[in-house]
């Protein structure tokens, strides 16, 4: 689970709280308004979105869950891994 703050906490202590490489979620009157994450965090499920987001990634993964493709080797080279 995320570390929640109030508003005031989050102010007084935002950069401490950005170094720390964690997520936290700032919150206004107890109810959560932001949700701040590392970048690294933020890429992958930028990522992950994508592939969810293409059909044909999609059908390659739902493929392979179901044991109908077999192994491929990656292609690094490639923006779609050679998929």
């Amino acid at each position: 689970m995320f570390a929640t703050y109030n508003m005031r906490e989050a102010q007084a202590s935002l950069p401490k709280l950005c170094r720390s490489g964690r997520r936290f979620v700032i919150s206004n009157r107890n109810r959560p308004v932001v949700v701040a994450l590392p970048v690294d965090d933020f890429e992958a499920l930028m990522e992950t979105l994508d592939v969810l987001g293409d059909p044909a990634a999609m059908k390659a993964v739902q493929s392979a869950r179901a044991g109908k493709t077999k192994y491929r080797s990656l292609n690094l080279a490639d923006e779609n891994f050679g998929l």
